[in-house]
């Protein structure tokens, strides 16, 4: 299951927002207005370059989000690939050797003789006379 790419965050679009009022008063005043201090800016500038800096983010998640999602394509892939040729590995053994050939144990099979001999349980149906 792909993972979930994210859209820029409310707060980015409401900050968008204000950034555009900022900029009116900006022009109304013809000089850039600082909302904060000389310790705190708050300036229109400041605010753009933040909200450019959550957008970048936001997009360097997300090609990191579709990257990883090709890895983990890549990598099921691979394993599907592994499982099938795990999977025929014992049989091509038997082919090659025999079914009671050391090889098989070698290869965590176990050997035609050395599997259990299964045995049937029988029930008796013996009758009781009276």
């Amino acid at each position: 299951m792909p993972l979930k790419k994210r859209k820029p965050g409310l707060i980015v679009k409401k900050a968008e927002k204000r950034l555009k009022g900022m900029k009116r008063i900006d022009s109304n005043y013809k000089s850039v207005i600082d909302y904060g201090g000389p310790d705190n800016p708050l300036s229109s500038k400041d605010i753009k370059a933040h909200i450019d800096k959550c957008i970048e983010l936001n997009f360097k998640y997300n090609e990191a989000l579709r990257i990883a999602n090709e890895r983990a394509s890549m990598l099921k892939e691979a394993e599907l690939l592994l499982s099938d040729m795990y999977s025929r590995i014992l049989p091509g053994c038997v082919s090659k050797f025999g079914s009671d050939a050391p090889e098989i144990k070698i290869l965590g099979g176990t050997r035609k003789s050395e599997r259990k001999k299964s045995k049937r349980k029988h029930i008796c149906n013996n009758k009781i006379n009276l």
